[in-house]
């Protein structure tokens, strides 16, 4: 039996869905007899080391920063300044390895796995992919060369793995793996249906469509009915300053509230019936469409990225093209004139969430993947691209 130690290197310049679902994998790890330590970034906030440290897990700070994919100005001085730590960059990441003799090593971005590029092994390291990749020559090159250097590419959900494999990643180096949610408190409705909650969760920016949200509200006044929106999350102060000042503009003052950062998600979901996510780019996964259905809560999603491999539209939740507020408002005002669907579509997505996204199956799935690659498993070789 080889070295339980696994490394996953995760920069977290900020905490989001995939620092989220890293600690979560930690976890599952370690209550599954292994042992998980972390990689990150010096270049951070340090909010995700704050987060291992209340997790008890061991990490190691390096110099993992930002590479190119654009010739604007600003990002290439900050690969520049990447690349002239690089050589200390190696040296440390060198030295780590051997002295922890990891069986696995799990890579959560690639503008570190193209850094540590050279440092790579087939037998020991896994890119773990949570996003999409436009297809682009540029793009093309560096995931085929991750996956050359790599046992096995793990995709959080099929749209991300279609983008993949249309980079020319061979389809036998792909697996998918949905993220997976730790069972959750049943969460009962609201016992107000004449006032329907709706939440939008996670990070603040234009792509997550909050203005398409706030003009499907205004559609839904003129037509007489009256929603409250619960906005979580942080972003841009002068996106948040802009959404502010539309706010105003469109009368919905008295709708709408901020409740900025909640890290308790319990504290989030009891406060709304339905959760949206309008998003307006391809979302590689969804985490906060599936930590509502877990609680019990319907999502109305957009049709963008994996959103649809989480929402069964018409029956966990509705499905709306990007950027169109009049169908926005439509999914929302059913909600609104038929109340029942809060109670039969929020069962659906509790028990679709336990049984698609188990946390128990997400976690045996990885140690199955780790142990293929490193030779430990009786499936050696075997990949699937099925969740």
């Amino acid at each position: 039996m080889l070295s339980q130690n696994v490394q996953i290197v995760c920069g977290a310049g900020i905490v989001s869905g995939k620092e989220i679902i890293s600690l979560l994998l930690a976890r599952g790890l370690r209550d599954a007899g292994w042992n998980p330590e972390f990689v990150t970034s010096c270049w951070s906030d340090g909010t995700f080391v704050h987060r291992l440290e209340q997790g008890g897990f061991n990490y190691q700070r390096l110099r993992l920063g930002f590479i190119s994919a654009s010739l604007r100005m600003r990002p290439l001085m900050m690969t520049l300044d990447q690349l002239r730590f690089w050589p200390a960059l190696a040296y440390r990441y060198s030295r780590h390895i051997a002295a922890t003799a990891p069986q696995a090593v799990i890579h959560t971005n690639w503008h570190h796995a193209l850094l540590l590029l050279p440092l790579l092994r087939q037998h020991r390291d896994i890119f773990w992919v949570h996003e999409l990749f436009p297809n682009v020559p540029h793009y093309a090159q560096v995931l085929r060369a991750i996956a050359k250097r790599v046992g096995r590419v793990v995709c959080i959900s099929h749209a991300v793995a279609g983008s993949v494999l249309a980079l020319g990643v061979p389809e036998s180096h792909v697996t998918v793996i949905y993220n997976g949610l730790p069972a959750v408190e049943l969460m009962p409705t609201s016992t107000d249906p004449a006032t329907l909650r709706l939440g939008i969760v996670g990070q603040i920016g234009a792509w997550k469509g909050h203005e398409d949200l706030l003009d499907a509200l205004a559609l839904l006044a003129r037509d007489g009915i009256s929603v409250k929106l619960r906005i979580f999350g942080a972003g841009d102060r002068g996106y948040i300053e802009a959404l502010k000042a539309r706010i105003v503009e469109l009368n919905l003052d008295d709708q709408v509230q901020w409740r900025g950062v909640v890290n308790k998600q319990p504290d989030i979901y009891r406060e709304i019936d339905v959760c949206v996510q309008p998003s307006r780019f391809d979302e590689p996964f969804g985490m906060s469409a599936l930590e509502a259905s877990a609680f019990g809560r319907p999502v109305i999603g957009s049709s963008r990225g994996g959103l649809p491999e989480i929402i069964e539209h018409g029956v966990t939740g509705l499905i709306v093209e990007a950027q169109r507020p009049d169908q926005l408002a439509q999914a929302i005002k059913s909600f609104a004139r038929q109340p029942d669907l809060l109670r039969t579509m929020g069962e659906s997505a509790r028990k679709r969430a336990r049984a698609e996204f188990s946390f128990d199956s997400f976690v045996s799935r990885y140690i199955t993947v780790i142990e293929e690659i490193t030779g430990e498993g009786t499936n050696m070789g075997m990949t699937s691209l099925a969740p």
